[in-house]
């Protein structure tokens, strides 16, 4: 146990050591994830707004909220889950320059494998982009269900933010929004399979 925390705290280094791309971010605002480390599924997206802190604290409002909810509604608990950004910072991967993106890359690895989840959310093209370490069809393979590595499988779906602002904008008639919350219904029953729970 003494070694997985001090391999989480030289994650931690190696993210504060990288250039910052956006000066009015601190180089010490950094927050590698949110929730439980132990948890079964690992939620990925390049959205600032989807944690404030390692708590699953959010702002009201914010895509973490509306993620977090629809989780709750789906009775996906939040001790299943963890959810990280591709920065860990309050800014963009396009942010970066490509050398430190593929920095970003290799400790996104890392976290994984201290991880080892059962099942990845990729949360965005940007983000299925990077763990698939190709480029992706999106459109393809949303709402899909796919084997990554080992055991670990990953689920492709939207950004939340984009899901969100669909939700807004056009309702309950958002066919992004819908598509959205059959991707966590999907989640759920990839959940219960893992746990044995026939539904």
């Amino acid at each position: 146990m003494e070694n997985l925390d001090e391999l989480w705290e030289d994650l931690l280094f190696e993210l504060k050591n990288l250039k910052n791309p956006l000066p009015e971010i601190g180089d010490d605002d950094v927050i590698v994830g949110s929730g439980n480390k132990n948890g079964k599924i690992v939620f990925v997206g390049d959205d600032p707004g989807l944690y404030e802190n390692e708590d699953l604290k959010v702002q009201p409002g914010s895509s973490g909220e509306f993620l977090y909810r629809l989780c709750d509604f789906e009775g996906i608990e939040a001790s299943r889950y963890y959810v990280t950004t591709l920065t860990k910072r309050k800014c963009k991967y396009r942010d970066y320059l490509e050398k430190d993106r593929e920095t970003l890359k290799e400790l996104l690895d890392m976290q994984l494998s201290l991880i080892n989840p059962r099942l990845i959310v990729a949360l965005g093209a940007d983000a299925a982009n990077l763990l698939f370490s190709r480029e992706m069809d999106f459109a393809k393979i949303r709402g899909s269900v796919l084997d990554l590595i080992g055991n670990t499988k990953i689920l492709v779906t939207y950004d939340v933010g984009f899901a969100q602002k669909s939700r807004l904008e056009s309702g309950k008639q958002s066919r992004v929004a819908r598509e959205f919350w059959d991707d966590m219904k999907t989640l759920k029953r990839e959940l219960d399979q893992i746990h044995g729970i026939q539904r």
